[in-house]
């Protein structure tokens, strides 16, 4: 068995909350032995969940020994919503999740927000939260952005995609909008979903890694996920690999992501000699890729080796032995993902060999479902909303 391991603040109400969720009732013994934390603490926590009327106690179950009789809690998943948005280039992807992290409902509008962010969000927002206020009352918003976000603050500091510079989101939204607001960074909202109710469950430490046009990279360490200085943790696509490489849209050469992003790759197979037609071209190089087209299959074999290789140094530096792929990019994955899993494998030291790298479809609700965990991830947030 693992050793007890510390309670880092509102999550282990939060990780109360999905245990139960997912083994059904529980007592407090047997939380405190799954979740490695002590009797005194899980009583602390489940005495507030049920004053919250989050969690119920059920009847007592006799004891096999000489003991107190047994009492479960049972998660009541639709004593709180939360509602989870994901911010897009060219559309919004929203969800609903209840306590035990399942999704309710969900939405996508083909909605361009980055010329006026926040008087377009708060629109669907308050629409959103309007519609369900005789059904499942919002108790909070998250809203997962790309690019480096301030997660204390709320703050996008930088999202080159939608052209965002210092935008106080979270503090905008919160001023127009009934109920909390959190706002982070699209991958690590995914990486707190993970911790809740995916590898969190056998795993302390993981990476998780965002593949698509960029590259991300979320780090979780002792239960904790990794945001770095005023939120700029992350940026695996800015890797530099290479000093004499094509210019990134950060500014600088040779970034990983400019040469096995989507961009990247498409633009690589066309220099290639691929014939692939104009704009994104990614649906076209899957396309050619199934056929088996020789030149597409050789720049995706690179592509994952490079990137198999890049996600080998992080896993010793850090001395992780799970990773999770997801993205957009896992169209690609049945071309990219041998040479990638050979090459992080193998770049991995000797005792770190034993990588478990798993992938799992992605879905465009993944990312809002992540937003949704912000909230969920600090119960405290929606205790009193």
């Amino acid at each position: 068995m693992k050793a007890q391991r510390p309670a880092p603040g509102d999550l282990i109400q939060t990780e109360i909350l999905a245990l139960l969720g997912a083994a059904g009732p529980l007592s407090r013994a047997e939380i405190a032995q799954l979740l490695r934390v002590g009797t005194a603490t899980v009583t602390d926590h489940t005495r507030r969940l049920i004053g919250e009327g989050f969690i119920r106690e059920l009847k007592p179950h006799a004891s096999s020994g000489k003991g107190r009789p047994r009492v479960p809690l049972q998660l009541v998943p639709t004593a709180a919503h939360v509602l989870g948005l994901r911010v897009a280039i060219d559309h919004l992807a929203g969800v609903v999740v209840g306590l035990d992290g399942q999704i309710t409902d969900e939405f996508r509008l083909p909605l361009r927000v980055a010329e006026s962010p926040v008087a377009l969000l708060t629109r669907v927002l308050q629409e959103q939260i309007e519609a369900r206020r005789n059904t499942t009352p919002i108790r909070g918003v998250g809203v997962a952005v790309p690019g480096m976000v301030d997660p204390v603050s709320g703050v996008v500091r930088l999202s080159a995609i939608m052209d965002w510079h210092d935008l106080p989101l979270a503090a905008e939204l919160g001023r127009a909008l009934p109920v909390p607001v959190l706002v982070d960074n699209d991958l690590r909202s995914s990486t707190t979903a993970e911790l809740l109710f995916g590898m969190g469950r056998d795993h302390d430490d993981f990476l998780v890694l965002g593949i698509g046009d960029g590259l991300g990279m979320g780090v979780v360490l002792e239960r904790r996920v990794q945001r770095g200085a005023d939120g700029f943790s992350g940026e695996f696509g800015h890797l530099p690999v290479d000093r004499t490489g094509p210019r990134c849209n950060c500014g600088n050469r040779g970034c990983l992501q400019s040469f096995v992003g989507q961009t990247a790759l498409v633009e690589r197979a066309r220099r290639a000699g691929v014939e692939l037609g104009p704009g994104y071209g990614l649906s076209e190089l899957v396309d050619a890729a199934e056929r088996g087209e020789p030149a597409v299959l050789a720049v995706l074999d690179e592509a994952g080796e490079l990137l198999g290789r890049s996600v080998a140094g992080v896993v010793n530096v850090l001395a992780v032995k799970a990773v999770k792929v997801i993205g957009e990019s896992l169209v690609l994955w049945p071309h990219l993902g041998p040479a990638f899993t050979a090459a992080a494998v193998a770049g991995a030291i000797e005792p770190l060999r034993d990588l478990e790298i798993t992938v799992a479809p992605w879905r465009d609700t993944e990312h809002a479902r992540g937003a949704a965990c912000l909230l969920l991830a600090r119960s405290g947030a929606i205790t009193r909303a």
